[in-house]
């Protein structure tokens, strides 16, 4: 059964089905500059890896392999069980005693991978490619969310409300400046995801491959302007909202309470985290907008 001679043809399809995506991703101008954007950023880290991997390492994977990997992080002492609905306290242990309640972990321990230091160097980097669009991302590494943060104080939550106000929806300061007022995009935004080590947060645009001096210098301009200049009170409570609002919108069902607490805990923050998180936001100030901007987007990496 664990032989990597003889994989099963349930292992083979989903290597195919991987294969295809990833050379269609091959051809998406913004699969491109997104992969090698976080090469450019996480060096040696796993952060610098693509989600579907790659294929040569796609190859390399068989049924032992996968067994392997099975055997060594789905195990008791590394889950977490998320039960969200109209459900006793007692009844969901049982249900859980029931189901798992024989499961035993395995005897050598749970492995600890230290993951190396990422160190900044800004620069440039560049594909050509013959399409009628041209993607430019520009990427800066930002704060953890598992962060050591001061008292009233969260660069995370900062950065959170600085990317909601540079990137979410069709008010935002990148889709007015750059969409609506120069009309250099036909798709702009921000991501600042949450990890665990260092993020990233990026501001990109999607242009006319004519327009893509004039478009970098735009997005570098409007990141710059959050460190050359406080945002206004109103700004500020503004984005607040809308950030709250659309974080409110995400757990309408139990399935994503149930996702959004689970995650929360596996990696560490607890379920306390669902009310910290907002009490982190209304706390960001204008003057703690501009310290973090000045502290994190100040020299990016261009992808």
């Amino acid at each position: 059964i664990r032989s990597p001679s003889f994989p099963s043809p349930e292992v083979e399809l989903e290597r195919r089905l991987a294969l295809q995506t990833i050379r269609t991703q091959k051809e998406q101008p913004f699969s491109i500059a997104f992969n090698q954007l976080h090469e450019a950023i996480y060096q040696n880290h796993p952060y610098a890896l693509p989600l579907m991997g790659t294929t040569e390492t796609l190859h390399q994977l068989g049924r032992y392999e996968l067994v392997r990997c099975h055997e060594t992080y789905f195990r008791p002492d590394n889950l977490v069980v998320t039960i969200v609905g109209k459900i006793s306290f007692d009844r969901a242990i049982a249900l859980v005693e029931e189901g798992m309640g024989e499961w035993q972990s395995p005897p050598y321990p749970f492995p600890f991978i230290e993951q190396p230091t990422i160190t900044p160097q800004p620069h440039h980097v560049t594909t050509i490619q013959h399409t009628h669009q041209a993607v430019i991302i520009l990427g800066y590494l930002g704060a953890s969310v598992q962060q050591p943060q001061l008292p009233n104080s969260s660069d995370y939550a900062a950065l959170k409300l600085l990317s909601t106000y540079l990137g979410n929806g069709l008010s935002s300061r990148l889709f007015v400046e750059l969409r609506e007022k120069r009309g250099l995009a036909y798709d702009v935004s921000a991501l600042y995801p949450s990890r665990v080590d260092p993020s990233l947060f990026t501001v990109y645009i999607g242009t006319d491959p004519s327009n893509t001096e004039a478009a970098i210098t735009g997005l570098w301009q409007e990141v710059d302007r959050l460190w050359q200049s406080p945002l206004t009170d109103v700004e500020i409570q503004t984005v607040k909202n809308k950030l709250l609002g659309q974080y409110a919108l995400g757990k309408q069902s139990n399935s994503q309470i149930a996702q959004l607490l689970g995650w929360y805990e596996i990696i560490g923050l607890g379920v306390e985290f669902d009310d910290e998180f907002k009490q982190d936001i209304s706390l960001v100030t204008s003057s703690k907008a501009l310290e973090v901007a000045e502290r994190y987007l100040t020299h990016p990496y261009i992808s």
